[in-house]
């Protein structure tokens, strides 16, 4: 029996304080092994925690940068990244900022509570596969956005080009082109300017930055 003294203490970090809710959510049944003691929304960790958790979405490059911050910070015991896409370049990149884990947003809840113990005890763990997240939630899928398509909306919505989405995520501008076409579709408007200012208006794709 797993005793309240060695509850891992964890820290979930991302700009859009819908992504932490529903990590923190998923996150809830496994009580009895960690405890989510904070939700840095645009913020690092205020108290010291065993893990910090860092959801990449909606940060270009799967935040490399934001990865070196956790990892200089002496609160922080270890950072793991949780992504559900991310190539063997970007991957060696996070890990040589200093993350100790990447997890695919594919991953069983359990598994990936499993990977937080382990790596809170010395291991290095990467998924071995990263597909479509499953039992996951982002801005705006409630109005049927794929994964993909909300972090193409987030990005829109600060007047990213096609051109730098296409570079921040890794994929052709023909595929954001495409991203976009169902964009307006699903959130009923007619070009670039509705698109920005339906999202932007929008709480759940509301960003907030880092302050510290």
């Amino acid at each position: 029996m797993i005793t309240q003294h060695k509850l891992k203490r964890v820290a979930l970090v991302n700009d859009f304080e819908l992504v932490l809710r529903g990590l923190a959510g998923m996150l809830d049944p496994f009580r009895d092994r960690l405890r989510v003691v904070e939700l840095d929304v645009g913020t690092r960790p205020k108290q010291s925690v065993d893990v910090a958790l860092f959801d990449t979405y909606g940060h270009p490059h799967n935040g490399i940068d934001r990865i070196r911050a956790l990892a200089d910070d002496p609160r922080v015991g270890a950072v793991v990244v949780y992504t559900w896409a991310i190539t063997s370049e970007q991957c060696e990149a996070a890990l040589a900022a200093g993350a100790r884990g990447v997890i695919a947003k594919s991953e069983p809840a359990e598994a990936l509570v499993r990977a937080l113990i382990a790596i809170d005890g010395g291991e290095l763990v990467v998924s071995p596969n990263f597909r479509r997240p499953h039992g996951y939630t982002w801005p705006g899928h409630d109005l049927g956005l794929t994964a993909r398509e909300s972090e193409v909306a987030a990005f829109l919505s600060e007047g990213m080009s096609n051109r730098d989405m296409a570079d921040a995520l890794l994929i052709s501008e023909h595929t954001v082109k495409s991203h976009l076409k169902a964009i307006f579709q699903k959130t009923g408007v007619a070009s670039r300017a509705q698109a920005v200012a339906r999202i932007a208006a929008d709480p759940r794709f509301r960003r907030v930055r880092d302050v510290g």
